[in-house]
């Protein structure tokens, strides 16, 4: 099951980058949990709508939003997707950059859980899978 988990992780990453933000969204379930409250601005949010309603603002915020891939981990019901991410504020006209990470909890082939974490040691420690 974990190698699905990865699929949908996956796909839901493939997704957010074309801007397909309905199959991304898609992939959330219902009571799922999104937790940003350790990036830039974020807070914590529920469900599909509220996953919706982070990344619009969130991205939004931004010029020249780009996320580049760079790895994608099996932790059987969790998966850890490691990315970075550079971008310029559009109010501050700050250039950000930053190795990130996601940590995706997987049930019954939907997202119930994610959170965000500006650095991605601090993700794959919090997953149990740090030095």
């Amino acid at each position: 099951m974990s190698r699905e988990n990865v699929e949908i992780v996956k796909r839901v990453r493939e997704a957010f980058m074309r801007g397909d933000w309905d199959t991304a969204i898609a992939a959330y379930d219902q009571a799922a949990e999104l937790d940003m409250t350790r990036m830039p601005g974020g807070d914590k949010y529920s469900g599909p709508d509220g996953v919706w309603a982070f990344f619009a603002g969130w991205v939004g915020s931004w010029e020249g939003f780009k996320v580049t891939p760079v790895d994608l981990i099996d932790g059987g019901d969790e998966v850890i997707g490691i990315q970075d991410i550079t971008a310029t504020g559009k109010a501050s006209g700050a250039t950000v950059k930053m190795r990130s990470a996601d940590v995706f909890t997987i049930a019954g082939g939907k997202i119930v859980r994610h959170v965000g974490y500006p650095d991605a040691s601090e993700a794959l420690e919090a997953a149990g899978l740090g030095e």
